[in-house]
């Protein structure tokens, strides 16, 4: 897989499989790039699966005044179909304030669907808290 961008207007959060504060108009991007040269913060070697990277695209956050809405995560693809790519997260050592620490990345994954050559549904999974948040276009 090459480094995508799915652009999503929309989104709808659902934890414990129920929809909650239903549908959100708000502009994401998700990048999946290949892991060419690990990740910062991460202890990870180059070239060992993809990094995933979700943005605001309304504005910078206040606190930490960047459109990062969720940090760089490490992730391998764990299932490949013609129309769905699975990717999870993984134990690894992550940079804290008091030096490397482990990290659980395997709280996290990302489903990509695609409608013939085309993204058409992205879904954040965070396991750890049975939620999961849908990207439309």
């Amino acid at each position: 897989m090459k480094h995508i961008t799915f652009n999503s207007t929309s989104h709808q959060r659902f934890e414990s499989g129920i929809p909650v504060r239903g549908l959100q108009s708000c502009n994401r991007a998700i990048e999946i790039k290949p892991n060419t040269d690990g990740c910062k913060g991460y202890n990870i070697d180059a070239g060992d699966g993809y990094i995933i990277t979700i943005f605001n695209m309304d504005g910078n956050h206040p606190l930490w005044g960047n459109n990062v809405q969720m940090t760089p995560k490490p992730m391998r693809i764990v299932q490949k179909s013609s129309d769905k790519i699975v990717l999870r997260g993984y134990p690894c050592l992550a940079m804290g304030p008091f030096g490397w620490v482990d990290f659980d990345g395997s709280d996290y994954g990302i489903t990509i669907n695609f409608d013939g050559e085309t993204i058409s549904q992205c879904t954040l999974h965070m396991y750890d808290r049975n939620v999961n948040i849908e990207y439309y276009k």
